[in-house]
């Protein structure tokens, strides 16, 4: 029966969580709030799981909740990144939420997956990691990339971002493709990126930590 709850998604999400757990300290400043996130991921997960899985219930509910916490907690990550996208992303989440509210309402409702709000989450993600890019590659102080935090999480955002959208905009295709062939090509797609968001994660964790310690001089 756990075998059924202990997917690639959900083994990812537990290794970001611990990694949280691990790394992000008081000195890693608001990034610790990632702890809380990560916990509530794992709760929504679990609680999706027990209503398919246990209850026989439909699950769509939690995971619908959950659009809601993740995009806006990531746009609120991007708003600490530099003073500029502080504003925007500000904006973003009013027009997120009141997007969210309508179609949970009005529009799919509350037990149907609302595709439309993940889409709409997605594009929202996909551009804020450009910007993000844009910004770093325009300014005239040097940063390694490979050692900033905020780097790997734009990546991670950007890969889920898009790969998301190619799910649920070619859901009915890659349905049919599995109906004829027997290939779920959905959840591999799915899958990989999970793993390519909760890797980036856990990257940006370690980069975080470092980059929040104060650099030892080594003695000459």
């Amino acid at each position: 029966m756990l075998s059924s709850y202990f997917n690639i998604t959900v083994i990812t999400e537990w290794a970001a969580f611990i990694a949280a757990l691990v790394l992000l300290d008081k000195r890693t400043g608001q990034w610790r709030f990632f702890k809380i996130f990560a916990f509530i991921a794992i709760l929504l997960d679990a609680t999706g799981w027990y209503l398919s899985y246990i209850a026989r219930q439909n699950n769509n509910l939690p995971y619908n909740l959950f659009l809601l916490v993740n995009a806006l907690f990531f746009i609120w990550v991007f708003s600490m990144a530099t003073p500029k996208m502080k504003r925007l992303c500000y904006w973003l989440m009013v027009a997120f939420s009141l997007a969210w509210l309508t179609n949970f309402i009005f529009g799919q409702g509350m037990f149907i997956y609302n595709s439309y709000t993940e889409i709409t989450g997605d594009v929202i993600l996909a551009f804020l990691s450009c910007y993000l890019f844009y910004r770093l590659l325009t300014q005239e102080q040097y940063v390694n990339l490979f050692a900033y935090e905020y780097f790997w999480l734009a990546a991670g955002l950007l890969l889920s971002a898009l790969g998301s959208m190619l799910l649920y905009l070619f859901l009915d295709a890659l349905q049919r493709y599995h109906d004829n062939t027997g290939i779920n090509l959905y959840g591999y797609i799915n899958y990989t990126v999970n793993v390519l968001l909760y890797g980036s994660l856990i990257i940006a964790f370690i980069c975080r930590r470092k980059n929040s310690r104060p650099v030892s001089l080594s003695p000459l």
